[in-house]
């Protein structure tokens, strides 16, 4: 029975995708890598093996990924140690095969300054342009750990798929974390300040991609990796990558209707929102990043889920629940 390894499976995405992806490949044994004592009940229960251990027990996770048919990493884009520890377990594979790697990277690799403000000269990446990705400099955020990836399938021991995911919203259904970072960073920010806020005028442009419609990229990636295989088809690496963008968005946009929520609910006091100086708690709301996911949409991703601002409800009860 060929298996998929899963990191990050706790987490917002990892969990959801480990879903969609048990639903998709009935056939596979799913194992996980699981940190915390009180996460593996949970993460058994959608039928998930566990094998016990932290993000930091690299030969351990080198050994799983030996015999993994599907490495699936969601556990962080920027953990360069990690990756490697999967590499290296890819590379030294048992499964008698190339195996398969699907990384989750993020559009901070296309973040612009953090200013908050819209940025005219801001670049709208493209994933079906091979040199829009293959420019993105090195020092962008994931991109070190991005660049081992694509290493590893020009080298042609593993074959090996990124996805980008934007802003993502909306309720998940993994086993553990079902929320995402960056609306719930702002909900939390509005109620610390007793009113919503933004960085600068709050113009700054990001894109958005709804949870339900990103764990349907997973799942044709996964399956246009697995087609790929049968014949074994030596891919342009940089030609595997995916940005998950629908929608676009201004945070200050995002910040409005924060605040309206949280006055109807009766929450805070008053639904206007203002401007607060740039912090680090800010770094994803207060950049720009624009991407186009043509290649996705080439491969027959068809975004159907619901705008971010109808979700944004559903997500204040949950951070005040939590």
């Amino acid at each position: 029975m060929p298996t998929i390894f899963i990191l990050g499976i706790t987490g917002y995405i990892g969990g959801a995708v480990a879903v969609g992806y048990k639903r998709t490949f009935p056939d596979y044994e799913f194992v996980a890598l699981v940190r915390n004592e009180q996460s593996i009940q949970a993460v058994e229960a959608i039928g998930v093996k566990v094998v016990q251990g932290s993000h930091t027990d690299l030969e351990f996770i080198s050994e799983q990924a030996s015999k993994a048919d599907i490495v699936l990493n969601a556990a962080d884009a920027d953990d360069l140690d990690l990756t490697k520890a999967i590499l290296a377990g890819l590379k030294n594979t048992t499964i008698g095969k190339t195996p398969i790697l699907i990384h989750t990277s993020g559009t901070g690799l296309a973040m612009g300054a953090p200013t908050g403000n819209f940025d005219p000269t801001t670049k709208v990446l493209n994933d079906n342009e091979v040199a829009d990705i293959r420019n993105i400099p090195d020092t962008a955020y994931h991109r070190n750990v991005d660049l081992e990836i694509f290493e590893a399938n020009t080298a042609g021991y593993a074959s090996t798929y990124i996805i980008a995911p934007s802003t993502i919203y909306g309720t998940g259904d993994g086993p553990v974390n079902r929320i995402s970072q960056q609306i719930p960073t702002l909900i939390k920010a509005a109620l610390k300040h007793k009113q919503a806020v933004y960085v600068g005028d709050g113009t700054n442009q990001w894109d958005n991609v709804y949870i339900g419609d990103l764990v349907e990229l997973y799942i044709i990636v996964a399956k246009l990796a697995v087609s790929e295989l049968v014949p074994a088809a030596k891919v342009d690496s940089f030609t595997k990558f995916f940005w998950g963008s629908v929608d676009t968005h201004t945070w200050g946009d995002v910040a409005r209707q924060i605040g309206i929520t949280l006055k109807k609910k009766g929450l805070i006091e008053t639904s206007e929102a203002k401007s607060v100086p740039y912090s680090d708690e800010f770094i994803a709301v207060a950049t720009t990043s624009r991407t186009i996911a043509d290649r996705s949409r080439k491969n027959g991703w068809t975004p159907q889920g619901p705008l971010l601002n109808e979700t944004i409800p559903e997500t204040v009860d949950l951070v005040v629940a939590n």
